[in-house]
């Protein structure tokens, strides 16, 4: 049983599901044209049920690309100082967003991020801690693989291609792979690094294929490759 009061629960008429399904129409499908949007393994992602989508992070564009292909409302933790604007902190809450302090150990955060995967939601955390320009995938810190672990929620993840561009030139393709869902073993510091590491390998393996795609002309039929547990089951 869930006791914790979130942000968004004040809001009655324009619910999360309400304002997400208003911004996936209004944002999101211009979005997926603008971008030319290519998505690989939109059906990893569980259809229902808690899961952390594990994110690299290239542009503040990232978090408009992402909800513009999930249905399911994603609540992301985002910097706390977005909500010094009342108009800007009012429409991101609708959407299921919630303020984390960077650079310290926010246990209000923390305490809300679990709260969402304990009533079943979509978690969204860019795993870098903020945008990374380099076209390598950034240091994966050991959040998400502790959140996930604490809540017994699986962890996605995902591979935004084209994003780092986007503000120099609007019409850069942009594309999305989904990795197969990862099971977060062990509790302690130690389990959530090697959980860490393994999202950060997946989350190059989705890299170099999303790089191979596009060389190929980004074909809407490639098939995003299996974790590497399930190639070497099956060589």
């Amino acid at each position: 049983m869930t006791t914790r009061v979130m942000p968004w629960d004040r809001f009655r008429f324009l619910n999360i599901d309400r304002s997400w399904s208003v911004a996936w129409f209004l944002v999101g499908r211009p979005i997926r044209v603008l971008s030319n949007l290519r998505v690989w393994g939109r059906e990893r992602v569980p259809l229902t049920g808690p899961v952390v989508l594990a994110a690299n992070h290239r542009s503040f564009y990232d978090i408009f690309v992402l909800g513009a292909v999930m249905k399911r409302p994603v609540h992301y933790m985002a910097k706390a100082e977005l909500w010094n604007s009342a108009i800007v902190g009012n429409v991101i809450t609708h959407t299921g967003a919630f303020p984390v302090r960077r650079g310290e150990v926010d246990r209000g955060a923390l305490e809300t991020a679990q709260e969402v995967l304990a009533r079943g939601g979509v978690l969204g955390i860019f795993i870098d801690g903020t945008r990374h320009h380099a076209s390598a995938v950034g240091e994966v810190r050991a959040g998400a693989a502790m959140i996930a672990a604490q809540a017994g929620a699986p962890v996605v993840p995902v591979y935004l291609h084209g994003t780092g561009a986007v503000i120099d030139n609007p019409r850069t393709p942009v594309s999305i792979t989904f990795g197969r869902p990862i099971r977060i073993s062990g509790r302690g510091s130690k389990a959530y690094r090697a959980g860490a590491e393994e999202i950060a390998n997946e989350l190059r393996r989705l890299q170099a294929f999303a790089e191979s795609a596009d060389r190929a002309g980004r074909p809407k039929d490639a098939v995003p490759p299996e974790p590497a547990s399930l190639d070497e089951a099956t060589a």
